[in-house]
């Protein structure tokens, strides 16, 4: 599958420089306005190598980003939680920077820029992401602990992301985001 890691050390060179080049790409120009020859450029790679590593091409490539987004997004909030004494404000705290430190999650995780018309792997991509994405939340529910764990999980995900979609669209300003949050974070420690 394109996001399994080759076993050979020079492909995984190669696709992690292409992965690393499309994550800034696709942030900064998007998913549509990034060329595959501006992917193998920006990843110093021959064009050959992109479709080598990813036979579907660009949609693949996504893909895969979009894989390996959710995989890091796991370990870090599987990370925030294995700590001694955490609740769930500090999964709160690491969900919100997760998603400050990667401004384009959502729209990869979502699969947003892809369809499927645009790869074969398209909903093989999708299962595997909202299989990790669950997993993240049970594994919260399990640190936080009660009878309710899962649902008030499920609960401040959705209050979280729905902030967030709101600030990134432009229907709140920054300011007003932070105070939301703030709400929302205190909503969760008490």
């Amino acid at each position: 599958m394109v996001w399994d890691a080759p076993k050979d050390r020079r492909r995984r060179r190669t696709r992690t420089a292409v992965l690393d080049a499309a994550h800034r790409l696709f942030t900064v120009n998007g998913f549509r306005a990034t060329s595959v020859e501006s992917l193998a450029e920006a990843a110093d790679v021959a064009l050959s190598s992109i479709y080598a590593n990813f036979p579907g091409g660009k949609a693949d490539v996504y893909l895969a980003l979009a894989v390996r987004l959710a995989d890091e997004h796991a370990a870090t909030m599987t990370g925030a939680l294995a700590r001694p004494g955490v609740g769930a404000a500090a999964a709160f705290d690491a969900y919100v920077q997760f998603h400050r430190d990667e401004p384009g999650a959502f729209r990869l995780l979502g699969l947003t820029d892809v369809s499927d018309a645009d790869s074969d792997l398209v909903a093989e991509a999708r299962t595997r992401i909202g299989e990790t994405l669950r997993g993240v939340a049970a594994t919260a529910a399990a640190a936080i602990g009660g009878p309710d764990a899962q649902r008030r999980v499920l609960l401040v995900w959705a209050m979280v992301n729905g902030i967030l979609a709101l600030r990134e669209r432009g229907l709140v300003d920054a300011v007003t985001a932070d105070a939301l949050l703030g709400d929302a974070r205190a909503s969760v420690a008490s």
